[in-house]
């Protein structure tokens, strides 16, 4: 796998942390309680409840699209609905069509944990063939999770991954999960008992169950992370980027993946390269732990630059290493 040079990458981020305000997008999210303009310059604004009904964590969207008439939805679902069939309640015309507005004005799209949500297939299912397929879009980025697989069956398994790949039709698709979730994906993928010790895997043992996950879905990047590293498998590359240690509360915050895909989400917005696009995200979700509240400007800075000081301590030690 190639290794970033993470240092050069921070530098260039340092400039677009410090920048003004960027009024092309708006950021829809469900922890923003009342329209603001956050640290990296984004106007984040609440994200409607229906989009929550349909597994999303946020969008990025055209500052320029109206999107309170989606707050103003209102969807009768009978009480007694099993969440594995909302979607037949959701398919109503006016529903569609507000959803054809938003998504034909939709930069980015990041999905909530698909294991987490038992509704997940059916309602992505749904949201592809009936709202964003007519829309003959190819440029829409969509950021899954799969979560933890363990608790479903192989079939339900198999089943998110083939629809994942169908959104590839219409954009670019980052699947991202953590160490532990890929472990479990491969063993089921490879009809390994969840149960069964792989015994010790070496980082070409992990690289190369990593990149069969790739290899099993039709889609634009594999994201795999640790605590130490994110690595990424694409058609055309490999490369790991090397992370900032954090604490495990911070890392395993129930917000964390949302905290991490404003980063991410922004540096989509200002066409960035895709290992920058990770570092940001690195760099919201990394210093909104620590500040443990929205960070300001000074706190993305002063992470950033933390960052860059513990690259520099690193590459001393291994210089007197050697």
């Amino acid at each position: 796998m190639n290794v970033v040079n993470v240092g050069s990458i921070l530098d260039d981020l340092l400039t677009t942390v410090k920048k003004e305000a960027i009024p092309e997008y708006v950021y829809l999210n469900r922890s923003a309680t009342a329209p603001h303009r956050n640290a990296l310059g984004i106007k984040e604004d609440t994200l409607p409840e229906l989009l929550q009904l349909l597994g999303i964590r946020s969008l990025m969207i055209n500052s320029s699209y109206d999107h309170t008439p989606l707050n103003a939805l209102r969807i009768d679902i009978p009480q007694a609905t099993s969440e594995e069939y909302l979607w037949p309640y959701l398919r109503k015309d006016n529903v569609i069509r507000e959803l054809q507005s938003l998504f034909s004005n939709c930069l980015m799209v990041g999905f909530d944990n698909w294991s987490a949500i038992s509704s997940a297939s059916s309602i992505w299912d749904g949201l592809l063939s009936d709202v964003i397929k007519p829309l003959e879009r190819n440029d829409i980025e969509f950021l899954f999770y799969l979560g933890d697989p363990v608790a479903k069956l192989s079939f339900q398994v198999g089943e998110a991954l083939d629809i994942v790949s169908d959104f590839s039709l219409h954009g670019q698709v980052t699947f991202a999960l953590d160490e532990s979730e890929a472990i479990s994906l491969w063993k089921m993928l490879n009809g390994v008992g969840r149960d069964v010790s792989l015994g010790e895997q070496t980082y070409v043992d992990l690289q190369r169950k990593y990149y069969s996950i790739f290899r099993t879905m039709d889609i634009a990047r594999v994201l795999i992370y640790s605590a130490s590293n994110a690595l990424v498998f694409t058609a055309k590359e490999q490369f790991v980027l090397t992370r900032k240690i954090v604490d495990h509360e911070i890392e395993a915050a129930p917000d964390a993946r949302l905290n991490y895909i404003v980063g991410f989400s922004t540096g989509l917005a200002l066409h960035l390269s895709m290992a920058h696009c990770i570092a940001l995200g690195l760099i919201v979700f990394g210093a909104q732990g620590e500040v443990k509240a929205s960070p300001e400007k000074k706190d993305l800075v002063r992470y950033t630059e933390e960052w860059i000081a513990d690259l520099q301590k690193t590459a001393t030690i291994h210089l007197y290493g050697e």
